[in-house]
């Protein structure tokens, strides 16, 4: 896995655990979280405060040569842009056939799970009972079940559950995702969609 330096704190991390920010055409430093932006970039902690830190210390307009336009402003477009991502991320796996919605159909599955999306009003019981069946590796609760129900085309759903097998990278690509949007959220006070 490819690492890179945040130019804030000096620190080596994996690209997942970073932000990726270039010039924009408008003269204001933009975040690329697809990586695939042109120009020179510089990496930071993805973490809100890193972000402000960096802002106020001048750091993105001395290595990129553009600042932010509103710390607060684009601090909450990027928040913005994790959940879309991560949800589009999602879609793109229920497409794929690696999702199974809804507590029920999670209960009667026989397949191997590595995760599962709860929403954040769901049943914690119900939580506790789908994950110790499941044996899955990790949980988030970052999607409102309006959001999960959306990535099924219904009106809400609960419980989301992410299959091992079908595609290990798509799962593992969902799970970064939402590793990013919950460290980005919890450090901006982003948490709701």
């Amino acid at each position: 896995m490819a690492e890179r330096t945040c130019i804030l704190s000096g620190k080596t991390l994996p690209r997942e655990r970073l932000i990726r920010f270039v010039a924009g055409p408008d003269g204001f430093a933009v975040a690329d979280l697809a990586e695939k932006l042109p120009g020179r970039g510089a990496w930071i902690e993805v973490d809100a405060d890193a972000v402000r830190r960096a802002a106020d210390k001048g750091v993105l307009q001395r290595r990129v040569g553009a600042g932010l336009r509103d710390v607060e402003d684009d601090i909450g477009r990027i928040a913005s842009m994790m959940r879309g991502r991560a949800l589009a991320t999602a879609g793109l796996a229920r497409r794929a056939g690696c999702l199974v919605g809804g507590a029920g159909k999670l209960a009667a599955a026989r397949d191997e799970f590595v995760g599962l999306l709860a929403a954040p009003d769901a049943s914690e019981r119900e939580l506790r009972r789908l994950s110790s069946r499941l044996g899955v590796e990790w949980v988030t609760r970052l999607f409102s079940a309006e959001e999960l129900g959306s990535i099924f085309g219904r009106g809400s759903l609960a419980f989301v559950g992410v299959h091992a097998g079908r595609s290990r990278k798509l799962a593992e690509s969902l799970r970064c995702d939402m590793d990013r949007l919950g460290a980005f959220s919890a450090s901006s006070g982003c948490q709701a969609g």
